[in-house]
């Protein structure tokens, strides 16, 4: 397994229980689009590098879309872990 589709696997992860937190009652509607608009917006800006990808032959181009992906699911699995911090903080 590459460490793309690890981190992949793990964003997965922390999304679902995000996604369970995000579901429960008491949940202000301000984090609650928040969490809906940088849900997208990481959704796209990886779905746009993985379009790139697809789009080019070069190698390098190609390897440096990867780190980027990489770099969006960490910012975004750190991102989420604070979201749901900031909501349970809240809710308790």
């Amino acid at each position: 397994m590459t460490r793309l589709e690890e981190l992949y696997e793990k964003m997965t992860q922390v999304h679902e229980k995000a996604e369970n937190i995000y579901g429960q009652e008491g949940v202000p509607s301000m984090l609650k689009n928040e969490y809906r608009n940088k849900v997208a917006q990481y959704n796209d800006m990886y779905e746009n590098c993985e379009s790139m990808k697809l789009m080019t032959t070069k190698q390098e181009t190609i390897h440096n879309l990867l780190n980027q992906q990489i770099e969006i699911l960490n910012v975004r699995i750190k991102w989420e872990l604070d979201w749901a911090k900031r909501v349970i903080n809240h809710i308790s």
